[in-house]
């Protein structure tokens, strides 16, 4: 078993990440969490509720099946906000991954933006293998 790739506080590893997780005071740190898990489990709703199925409810918007996979998890996190917790115990488990459930809740309850930050830097270091980072952020560039 091995520690997680990044600390739950190495916010600049991954600037990408960084700006999706803290653009507009955080919003978007709230839908990181659904979307990990869908990347986690290639594209299927946590609830386990084939995509196909859901459909129904999403096509008319012109929605595709992760599209629908995604709002059923999206759904799910927003009634039941602990279920981040479980996600996060899921993705150790897949990647035999260091840790335990009481320092998983430590984590959502001390930073739940940098547990969501710090599950989405290592789905993409895992997936990819390597994380961009830029070594110069040049504001003039045209």
């Amino acid at each position: 078993m091995s520690g997680w790739s990044t600390g739950l506080l190495a916010f600049w590893d991954d600037f990408e990440t960084m700006l999706n997780g803290t653009v507009l005071c955080g919003a978007m740190v709230v839908l990181m969490p659904a979307r990990t898990n869908l990347d986690l489990v290639g594209g299927a709703a946590t609830c386990g509720i084939p995509s196909v199925k859901l459909m129904p409810c999403v096509e008319h918007l012109g929605c595709s099946e992760q599209d629908a996979a995604y709002c059923a998890n999206l759904s799910i996190c927003i009634m039941f906000p602990p279920i981040a917790i479980f996600w996060r115990k899921q993705m150790r488990d897949m990647y035999s991954i260091k840790g335990s459930i009481p320092g998983d809740i430590v984590s959502c309850f001390m930073c739940f933006p940098c547990m969501a930050m710090q599950e989405a830097r290592e789905l993409k270091m895992r997936e990819t293998g390597r994380m961009l980072v830029p070594s110069q952020l040049n504001m003039n560039s045209r």
